[in-house]
């Protein structure tokens, strides 16, 4: 039976942004886990358009061996700025828990607005950000982009040393309890095909669950 972190903002709150025009960037971008000096992460970046303007969802989940489990969680607006793209956060907090599967609880809210982080594609084609959402991480590679309706729940499937199960995270996972996902993500065509089964492969892989009225 599978633990769900509660993950995402409860309600989103918009922002004047400039009108991206280029090729939507909606979509959801994954970093790979990335080791740190105590631990590790892994970010996340949800976005989409609302009215012609482009917003984000930002997480980042964060182990430490000191203190456990931390979740950071951005919400801002995304404008243009020669080749590369501005995320300008305007809400942010931190929740955190010190067993993998318990609900993880606030533990700070803090102003952002000052901070400011850059978006773009290396010459490998690769998305590439200037920071992880604290900083711990710079230039964060994004090498899983995938197709996302808005608001559906998402969640990457990972293996670490300090769970008895592997760890399944992400965006919008509110409600859904043990169901099932309906979709898996096949990296290699880059769609994603009706679930099977969990796999069994190294690195990180991606689900998706249909939004109901609950999630």
């Amino acid at each position: 039976m599978h633990k769900f972190l509660t993950a995402g903002l409860v309600a989103l709150i918009f922002f004047w942004t400039i009108p991206i025009q280029t090729k939507s960037l909606d979509g959801l971008y994954f970093s790979e886990q990335l080791p740190t000096e105590n631990g590790y992460l892994i970010l996340g970046i949800e976005i989409f358009t609302e009215k012609g303007k482009s917003f984000y969802n930002a997480q980042e989940l964060r182990f430490q061996n000191s203190r456990g489990w931390e979740e950071v969680l951005f919400i801002g607006k995304i404008t243009k700025e020669g080749q590369n793209f501005l995320l300008t956060p305007e809400a942010c907090q931190i929740r955190a828990t010190d067993t993998w599967g318990k609900k993880m609880a606030l533990l700070r809210r803090f102003d952002c607005d000052h901070l400011q982080f850059r978006l773009g594609i290396q010459e490998s084609g690769l998305f590439v950000i200037s920071e992880s959402l604290l900083g711990t991480r710079k230039e964060v590679v994004l090498p899983y982009v995938l197709e996302q309706v808005v608001g559906n729940p998402v969640a990457v499937r990972f293996e670490a040393p300090q769970m008895t199960t592997e760890g399944i995270w992400g965006f919008h996972l509110n409600g859904l309890g043990t169901r099932n996902p309906e979709w898996a993500w096949n990296p290699s065509k880059r769609k994603w095909e009706p679930f099977q089964g969990y796999r069994s492969q190294e690195g990180l892989q991606f689900y998706r669950w249909k939004r109901t009225f609950s999630n």
